[in-house]
């Protein structure tokens, strides 16, 4: 079993990245890691939510797959995507990754299918192994309940990166001391990475101030062989 979200579909459409750029949630420290991604063929974002483009913005991919088993997150995707225009947190993004309007758009047209399939089930994808270049997760991870669910759940989503393939990703450490979500660690990231033969670039934690619900955020980088 997994914990839930910290809110469903429309709510965190809402909450999140929608008016002002809000500050103090870790999110200038996830776009400066992944700016240190070379570019890639493709990249899936795994639990992907509503949100991936705006981890777009910084990466360079010419073919987003987004996964995620709530399909309403992934009706908001594509329509924001169809869109092609900005909210106000997304042109304060690209301002921070010297990112244009136009940038944004070209991002956009990359997302080119997604995909209904629970991330968290210790079972792969189903996208054909060995085929990713770049394999992102944001705040899925971190809703597992036990390390074993946290490093099983790892290793099936990982199964699908290419040689000298890329993984990055960020999960949020909850307020809540009783929270059913797994505790992180720096020992469990590198459980889970020696598990499937990815070498850190970058593994920290990072105090966050700007949502009551969270304390920290884990933002990892690295790259298999």
């Amino acid at each position: 079993m997994s914990a839930r979200t910290v809110a469903d579909a429309g709510d965190y459409w809402e909450r999140y990245y929608s008016d002002a750029f809000t500050p103090g949630l870790g999110t200038e420290d996830i776009l400066a890691a992944l700016q240190t991604i070379s570019p890639v063929h493709t990249w899936v974002d795994a639990g992907a939510g509503s949100e991936s483009l705006l981890w777009a913005i910084p990466l360079t991919a010419a073919h987003l797959v987004a996964a995620d088993i709530d399909t309403d997150r992934l009706a908001l995707l594509r329509s924001y995507a169809a869109a092609q225009q900005p909210r106000p947190a997304y042109r304060t993004v690209l301002q921070l990754c010297g990112r244009t309007e136009r940038d944004f758009a070209a991002r956009c047209r990359t997302l080119a299918a997604t995909v209904r399939a629970d991330c968290l089930t210790g079972r792969p994808l189903p996208i054909a192994e060995g085929s990713v270049d770049l394999l992102t997760q944001f705040g899925l991870l971190g809703l597992t309940a036990t390390p074993d669910a946290f490093v099983a759940s790892w290793q099936a989503l990982h199964r699908a990166l290419a040689p000298g393939g890329w993984c990055a990703g960020a999960n949020w450490v909850s307020a809540t001391t009783n929270s059913d979500r797994v505790s992180l660690s720096e020992e469990l990231y590198r459980q889970a990475m020696t598990a499937c033969g990815i070498t850190p670039h970058l593994l920290t934690r990072v105090p966050i101030t700007g949502d009551p619900d969270f304390t920290a955020v884990w933002i990892y980088v690295g790259r298999t062989p």
